[in-house]
């Protein structure tokens, strides 16, 4: 080989990994923006499907590839979690959008906004503001027998400093209607009373 076409090899070398590089930095970059804009929705169906077995910070260090999410989020569905179609793409999307393999080690936080409501329902006329004092009396009617005393969980699991009640339209959602063994109280608790179970729920100081 001439001096000239070992140069030439060398140039279609760089220039092939320089692309490479390129295309891998932009598929990283998309990632994120992706991440970024299902996090609000993709967030809270973590804290609500799979925080009840895993914590977020075990989910947080994974960096797998599409298929293993894809393998992993049907694994959770055949456990029992409880996840749509719907739902699991949208985990799936933004699970291998942000924790893939070529994900730094320490990811920047989300700033999280509202999660999008899962029904197109409308809970009232206007905004509802929840009354704590009230919320606690209809909590021990209702909810004590399965979240325990003082929302410290039991056969359900605990509610006090629970993640879910930041995300309200996912919490309201579990309440009407219902989520695993958890049945529906749209029947049985008026749209005030959830909001004031709520407003009880987010004051308490987790234990």
């Amino acid at each position: 080989m001439t001096r000239n076409k070992r140069r030439a090899a060398w140039f279609v070398m760089i220039a092939g990994f320089a692309a490479f590089t390129a295309v891998i930095r932009a598929q990283e970059d998309d990632g994120y923006s992706i991440a970024v804009a299902l996090a609000p929705r993709a967030e809270g169906l973590i804290v609500a499907r799979c925080t009840v077995c895993h914590s977020e910070e075990l989910i947080a260090q994974q960096r797998l590839p599409r298929e293993r999410w894809v393998a992993i989020v049907e694994k959770m569905n055949h456990w029992g979690a409880q996840i749509s179609r719907d739902e699991a793409d949208l985990l799936v999307r933004y699970l291998s959008a942000r924790y893939h393999p070529g994900a730094p080690e320490r990811l920047a936080p989300i700033e999280l906004g509202a999660a999008e409501p899962l029904t197109q329902e409308t809970r009232t006329d206007g905004p509802l503001v929840g009354v704590a004092q009230r919320g606690a009396g209809i909590f021990e009617l209702n909810c004590q027998a399965c979240h325990g005393a003082g929302a410290g969980g039991g056969m359900g699991p605990k509610l006090a400093g629970n993640p879910i009640l930041k995300h309200e339209d996912l919490f309201w959602e579990t309440v009407l209607h219902g989520r695993g063994p958890m049945p529906a109280w749209s029947s049985v608790l008026s749209q005030q009373d959830i909001a004031d179970v709520h407003a009880w729920l987010s004051a308490r100081e987790p234990s």
